[in-house]
């Protein structure tokens, strides 16, 4: 009983150190837009050239992720994750040191590279410190902090602004990411790989199957998951992105009433990722909780689009939405772990997450094109159809992990 204390103990230690990355990590990706109005002003630019600035930082996040994932499954996390987190930081403080804008591109990408460690990374390290009967709460615990980052960044960095000067903000943003560079550094000895899995479920699994680059990316489930991560962005994109614009035209409301719902509905996900951590851990048909979820989803998502609801219900189905796609991310991320052979966690989550980089960079151009056409309700259509598309792969996925698990000779 001591032991399995002292191991809950220590699992609990790195599910909150991870989640900690994972939390500036997201901050970092929602830090320049706050200042983008001061950054304007005073470097005299474009909302376009500030948008290339996010956009490159993107195209580093998704180009870095599966390649981070093969590495960490090589060498292991630990020096990866705490390089990744010196990276992003230190990027931060020379932007606002050197605030000129051909180099705040560069080092955008540079800023995308190292937050590409993360996924992968954090995902590795979960995957083999935390017992699988408890890895959907570890990995709610992982996205809800990332949720948290996202919700921070917009506040703590336009406090700095105030209080100082947007490139000060950076460089203090910058200084906090260092802070927990150094954390991790001194509890370096936490950031394991699959090979040094202490739980005992990981004792009696069969040797690492390490696949070839190629090979994975081929590997049927982890396929299928990628264009399940992709609907997923694509999904959540439409809604989260063009909500304040649609609504108010939809409804007849004012601009700050969208913003707060959209503030509410994001954090109707958060609370839904922190229930679905539970439900993970219970419930042995991880697909069938994604498929009630978004189900769930397109369902309050088309009664938001058809508009013959006063506006307070529309809200409200809106959150509901909201909170049920939040409860499938913890299964999600289970699902992934499952279909994954030992040694492989890297691949996995760096790949399947790469999807939602993708999704990112093509949201903006589809919903975009939806609003721009007029047809301002096709964004939650949309979102809808892509919701279709998430229960169609995630499906797809549990049959073939059962499959595989049936097929596997009995111990």
């Amino acid at each position: 009983m001591d032991a399995e204390k002292a191991e809950r103990k220590k699992e609990r230690k790195v599910v909150h150190l991870i989640s900690a990355a994972h939390f500036f990590s997201h901050f970092y990706l929602l830090a320049l837009p706050p200042l983008f109005l001061a950054m304007k002003e005073d470097l005299h630019l474009t909302f376009t050239e500030l948008g290339v600035i996010v956009s490159v930082y993107a195209v580093g996040s998704f180009s870095g992720q599966y390649p981070m994932g093969v590495l960490a499954d090589k060498y292991g996390p630990r020096w990866i994750l705490i390089l990744g987190m010196l990276t992003v930081s230190s990027v931060f403080v020379l932007m606002g040191l050197i605030p000129i804008y051909w180099v705040m591109v560069g080092l955008a990408l540079i800023a995308g590279w190292g937050d590409s460690v993360f996924h992968p990374a954090d995902f590795v390290v979960l995957t083999a410190s935390v017992a699988p009967k408890r890895s959907g709460r570890a990995y709610a615990t992982h996205a809800f902090a990332g949720f948290a980052g996202f919700a921070a960044a917009p506040v703590v960095v336009d406090s700095l602004r105030v209080a100082s000067s947007w490139q000060n903000a950076l460089v203090i943003a910058g200084v906090l990411g260092l802070i927990m560079t150094l954390i991790l550094l001194f509890n370096k000895d936490l950031l394991i790989g699959e090979d040094e899995a202490p739980h005992a479920e990981a004792k009696n699994q069969q040797a690492s199957q390490s696949m070839g680059v190629m090979e994975f990316i081929k590997f049927p489930p982890i396929l299928i998951l990628f264009f399940f991560y992709i609907a997923v962005a694509l999904a959540g994109n439409g809604v989260q992105q063009f909500s304040p614009s649609a609504l108010p035209d939809m409804y007849g409301i004012e601009l700050s009433t969208a913003n707060h719902v959209l503030f509410i509905y994001m954090a109707a996900i958060s609370a839904g990722v922190l229930v679905g951590g539970y439900i993970a851990d219970k419930v042995q048909r991880l697909e069938l909780v994604a498929s009630v979820g978004y189900l769930a989803g397109i369902i309050m998502t088309v009664i938001v689009a058809l508009n013959f609801l006063p506006f307070l219900w529309a809200a409200v189905a809106l959150i509901i939405a909201g909170f049920m796609t939040g409860i499938v991310m913890p299964s999600r991320d289970v699902l992934v772990r499952a279909v994954t052979p030992k040694g492989n966690a890297g691949k996995a989550f760096g790949f399947v997450n790469s999807g939602f980089g993708f999704g990112g960079m093509v949201g903006p151009i589809i919903f975009g094109r939806i609003m721009d056409s007029g047809e301002i309700t096709g964004i939650y259509y949309g979102a809808a159809v892509f919701m279709f598309f998430a229960i169609v792969t995630a499906l797809a996925a549990g049959r073939y992990a059962r499959t595989s698990t049936a097929a596997q000779p009995a111990e």
